[in-house]
């Protein structure tokens, strides 16, 4: 069995997306191959790689890919999502249990990430509602403060003018009363 149809089989039965295959031929007459696997799909499964996997051969392009996917079976075998007992073809077996387990606690994880994302925002938004409101209330305190002064400045000034009112109203009644005493003198 190649390693193109092991990569081949492994994307199908994990449900990976598909790498990219592409190769050209140099002017040195060498085939260059390149295989491109999607990291987020591959990741998300417990892939732990590079994104490019390259192989050149002098005989062919097809030689230069099944060198190339070798490098890719080899990385997915190191993650530990496939273990090969026989690169010949006779007994290819996929940790399914474990990939499935990885599968599983990745996406733990990330609803766990996206809680903690709402909350964060939530809480900043709070946050910011909070700054504006406590600003808010900062200005109405230093207006009654201003109110507050002008209105002890006021009740002396009111207590001021009550003495003087008092004083007045005295000296008026002092002045009926000396009207009235000699009205009352010369009957």
């Amino acid at each position: 069995m190649s390693y193109v149809k092991i990569l081949s089989q492994v994307v199908d039965q994990l449900g990976l997306k598909p790498p990219e295959i592409a190769y050209e031929k140099r002017t040195n007459r060498t085939f260059h191959a390149v295989i491109e696997v999607h990291l987020a799909s591959w990741t998300s499964r417990g892939f732990r790689g590079s994104r490019e996997f390259t192989g050149t051969s002098t005989i062919s392009a097809r030689k230069a890919i099944r060198k190339a996917a070798r490098g890719v079976v080899q990385r997915l075998e190191r993650s530990g999502l496939v273990q090969i007992n026989d690169f010949n073809g006779q007994d290819l077996k996929l940790w399914k249990k474990r990939v499935m387990e990885i599968a599983k606690i990745c996406k733990k994880v990330a609803e766990e990430r996206d809680e903690l994302e709402r909350e964060f925002t939530f809480l900043q938004n709070n946050c910011a509602r909070l700054l504006i409101e406590n600003g808010k209330m900062e200005e109405k305190i230093a207006r009654l403060k201003k109110k507050l002064s002008g209105a002890e400045a006021t009740e002396e000034e009111n207590g001021n003018l009550m003495a003087e009112n008092n004083e007045l109203k005295a000296e008026i009644r002092d002045l009926k009363k000396q009207l009235s005493e000699p009205q009352n003198g010369g009957l």
